[in-house]
């Protein structure tokens, strides 16, 4: 919850200085961030607003992250302020969206998804990569399909915790998911029989939430059949993931289309190609 309340944070405070593709380009490369005179203050009402969050549970969070340093508070609203970016742990965080980012990008590509979606191509190369824009525009990706999904769960609590749910699910499996049923009309969901049942308390502990607060949540979300009550534990069963797929799929294909454009008009697409042709990367 903190990671989604820092992120939105950084987008307000970003907004208006990263409006256009010049903008973007210029606070593109990593070790170039927004300075904080360019940087706009976000109210606690607003942030809490835009997430559908009680505004004491955002205040009360928001007073611990400033408490860490992570953030400035006043009258004036919040900030994260430019020596946050500056960090180590941003600057690897930074570079691993710039990584997944283009490795989705590959394997979308692989995938025929831009064959009726031609990327434009940026009207200048920047010399460095603009990795701090791939960041942006891929949490304003997460950002919107996260306030989607939400819906689906009932809120971002909920939701946080079905997306921990799922991933700690499937986590020991790796990437060998597939089963010896494997084959062209299979599910590319992992079957429910080889996910691994998580407890309440590792769940409460992974997602640093009270054990009592997930307890609560995953009693209504079963209720719900969002997830199921197993021997050993709760899992995210594959009917609810896909149903999940198939409600977003449009509001998806839309978005990441809106993604990759925006990251081939700063020059991040064809610094990737650069890196590793497609023709290898495939």
């Amino acid at each position: 919850m903190d990671a989604l309340l820092v992120a939105t944070i950084i987008q307000a405070n970003v907004d208006a200085a990263t409006a256009g593709f010049d903008d973007q380009v210029a606070f593109g490369p990593l070790d170039r961030p927004p300075p904080d005179i360019a940087r706009r203050r976000v109210s606690v009402s607003r942030v809490a607003d835009s997430l559908d969050l009680r505004f004491e549970t955002v205040r009360r969070r928001i007073n611990r992250l400033k408490t860490k340093g992570m953030i400035i508070a006043d009258p004036a609203g919040v900030i994260v302020p430019e020596s946050y970016f500056y960090t180590p742990a941003n600057a690897a965080t930074v570079l691993a969206i710039d990584d997944l980012a283009a490795r989705t990008y590959r394997r979308l590509t692989h995938l025929g998804f831009f064959d009726g979606r031609p990327l434009p191509s940026p009207p200048d190369h920047p010399q460095e990569h603009p990795h701090r824009a791939v960041a942006r525009y891929f949490m304003s990706y997460a950002l919107r399909m996260g306030g989607e999904m939400r819906h689906l769960c009932g809120d971002y609590m909920n939701l946080l915790l079905v997306l921990n749910l799922s991933h700690l699910n499937t986590a020991g499996l790796g990437d060998a998911r597939g089963t010896a049923a494997d084959g062209p009309d299979s599910s590319p969901l992992v079957i429910d029989a080889r996910k691994s049942p998580i407890s309440i308390a590792a769940l409460a502990r992974e997602s640093a939430v009270p054990f009592e607060t997930t307890r609560r949540r995953l009693a209504r979300l079963a209720e719900q059949n969002i997830c199921r009550m197993v021997d050993g534990g709760y899992i995210v069963p594959a009917d609810t993931l896909m149903t999940f797929a198939l409600t977003l799929a449009p509001s998806n294909e839309m978005n990441l289309t809106r993604l990759y454009r925006n990251c081939a008009m700063v020059g991040a697409v064809a610094g990737w190609t650069a890196q590793a042709p497609l023709s290898e990367a495939s």
